[in-house]
This record gives structure tokens, sequence and C-alpha cells, in this order.
């Protein structure tokens, strides 16, 4: 059964949510993705997908969703946490999750750990960061879109991106280990990747690119006390080692998996990462001990 794709209003928001729910007693999985990226990879965590319950929301600004209409918002961690809690409170009520996520989705999966706390059961993050300040190509592109510049200049650029697969291509081998770990992605994978490129709205991916350098919740992480996952490649060119290791230091009792000779991309670039992500989940506590209510949000 493939997912129920809905589109959620929240505050000028459009929340972009892939639903494939089994209806079990199970937390199901949460599927954050990274910045320019797309909802689409979520299956790409399962050995199984089709006998999972997870569900993917989009990041701000990002296709099929949207930005409020008018000048950028604000894009701060409160925003990424709130816009992620309300979406879930309308689509399960009051059902804790497994809050996964990939990069910047890794950012926003802690964050959500952090100011939404009764909402998660556990928490992995996938080549996630604390801080925005992110090195490679995709470091690059924040840069100047904070800097002189700015948002209007990246826009033009991610434009001509969008009608260019070589160049995309290119962006997505600059950030594995060897330069050539995305050839290993299906064909299918590296299509709606490129896809994911061509529909978002490039001034609405420079506006959130201009804000990442801002997003900080390092000081914040002891506060988690849930069980998390914190997962690398140790060659990641966008994400160094040193950052996971120190991300999984700051959280209380949180397991650290780095995979060898690894870069950014998941879904290819980690050998046994689907099995592995499995039995961490397994190795969780019963779901019935989990409180089924939250918190108001904060």
């Amino acid at each position: 059964m493939p997912p129920r794709r809905t589109l959620l209003q929240i505050d000028g928001h459009v929340v972009a949510a892939d639903v494939h729910l089994l209806g079990d007693d199970r937390p199901p999985v949460l599927f954050l993705h990274g910045i320019l990226t797309t909802l689409e990879l979520a299956p790409e965590l399962f050995v199984d997908p089709e006998a999972e319950s997870w569900i993917a929301l989009s990041l701000p600004g990002h296709a099929p969703g949207r930005l409020p209409s008018g000048p950028p918002p604000r894009l701060d961690a409160d925003l990424f946490g709130r816009l992620v809690e309300t979406a879930l409170d309308r689509l399960i009520g009051s059902q804790t999750v497994i809050a996964t996520g990939w990069s910047t989705g890794g950012f926003t999966a802690l964050t959500l750990a952090i100011r939404h706390p009764r909402r998660v059961a556990a928490v992995a993050s996938f080549a996630g960061f604390a801080a925005g300040s992110l090195a490679g190509s995709v470091g690059w592109l924040t840069w100047l879109a904070e800097g002189r510049l700015g948002a209007a200049g990246v826009s033009a650029g991610l434009a001509v991106a969008a009608r260019l697969p070589p160049l995309q291509r290119l962006v997505l081998r600059s950030v594995t280990a060897d330069g050539g770990g995305v050839s290993r992605a299906p064909r299918d994978v590296r299509a709606r990747l490129e896809a994911a490129v061509a529909a978002h709205d490039p001034r609405s991916l420079a506006a959130v690119l201009a804000a990442v350098r801002q997003l900080d919740i390092t000081p914040r992480l002891g506060e988690i006390r849930t069980p998390a996952w914190i997962v690398g490649g140790d060659r990641d060119p966008l994400i160094p080692a040193a950052t996971t290791r120190a991300i999984a230091a700051a959280i209380p009792g949180a397991t650290l998996r780095l995979y060898r000779a690894a870069g950014h991309l998941f879904f290819c670039e980690w050998p046994g990462f689907r099995e592995d992500f499995a039995a961490w989940r397994r190795s969780l506590p019963d779901p019935r001990s989990i409180p089924a209510t939250i918190c108001p949000h904060r």
C-alpha cells in the first residue's frame, strides 16, 4: 500500500506528509529529510517499508510544501520543531514517534526531542548537526545565501541547477566520501532526488539556506533523555565525524555509530544501515511503557 500524501496548512506554511500506518501499537517512525532533498526518501530507512509504520514530513519551504506568501518568515529552531509537532498532532494525536532525520532533518529530529520531549519515544540523527556551520558544498551555499551574494543570488543559481541534472549529480557527488558513492544508489532514488530539486521553489530554498547558519541547539543537547542513536559517515564532507561524535557525547546515554569510509548519503554509502536501524529499534523499550500523552506546545 503506498503512503497517503497530505498537505497541512500550519500558520501560513504548507507541510507535506506521507503517511504509512499499519495500525499496530508501535510508535511509528518519523522521517525528516535533508535540505534540498525530499520526504520521498523515507522508504530507504527500511529493509521492508511495507512492513513498517512511518510518517515523512517536509522541511520548511520544501516541495510539495511551501513557505508562507510574502517576506520569508523567521526560520529558527522553534519553528522547525513547532511545525513538526503541530503536523504530528493533526495526523496522529498524542501518539509518540521514533523521530529520525537526515542532515537538516537530523537537526530537526533532535530539536523535536528537546522542545517536545513527550512526543519522542526515541530519536535518531543520520549525518545530522546541532549547529548549522556546515562544511563542503552545502556549507558554501549557506555561506553565500547568508552573506554578500544573498538569498536572491543563490535562488538564481538554484533555478539554473533545477534545469541541469548533470549539475545536480555533481553536487551529490560532492557530498560522498569518494566522489562516486551516489552511483551506487538505485536509479529510482537518484531520479527522486533530481525531481525534488526541480520541484522546489528556488526562492524558498535560498531562504532556508540563509537561515541554516543561525541554527544552534548545542547548549540544549543535554536535555535529551530519550534513547538516541547518533549516526554518520567517518568521511562525510558536510558533517565531519568530530561533529557526530560531539553530538553523541553531549546526549546522555546516546549510542554512536560511524560507518567507515562513508560520506553523507545514508541510503547508498552506509553498508548494513537498514539492518542496523532495525536492530536499534528492536532494542528500544516496549512501547506500552511510553507515556501516551504529550506536553502542551512549548
